[in-house]
């Protein structure tokens, strides 16, 4: 009983100290709206724009592309022939492909 009669002398003594300590656990990492789960949220955030950013350079980068193939039919030519491997009448398309170097020596 004396041990118990000592703890609770020293908190009435440091009232203060104890709510104050008690709020700061309860603020800063028990509660919903607690630092760790802001800190958590701020890093999601950031990779969040990080994705917006990445995403409006490729609509950007496609816009022009676009652009140009509507205004270009020179570009439409190319296209076809870079990434369709399309070709004219009378002509052959070779496709040069390079190794990996992961084949077994035999």
């Amino acid at each position: 009983m004396g041990r118990l009669n000592a703890v609770w002398n020293a908190v009435r003594r440091h009232k203060y100290g104890v709510v104050i300590a008690l709020f700061v656990l309860l603020m800063g990492f028990l509660d919903e709206n607690s630092l760790l789960s802001r800190y958590h949220h701020k890093v999601e955030l950031g990779e969040l724009r990080s994705e917006i950013r990445h995403y409006t350079e490729m609509y950007n980068h496609d816009t022009r592309y676009l652009q140009q193939l509507e205004s270009n039919p020179e570009v439409l030519v190319e296209i076809a022939r870079e990434r369709y491997y399309m070709k004219t009448d009378g002509e052959d398309i070779f496709i040069v492909q390079e190794d990996d170097g992961n084949e077994d020596a035999q």
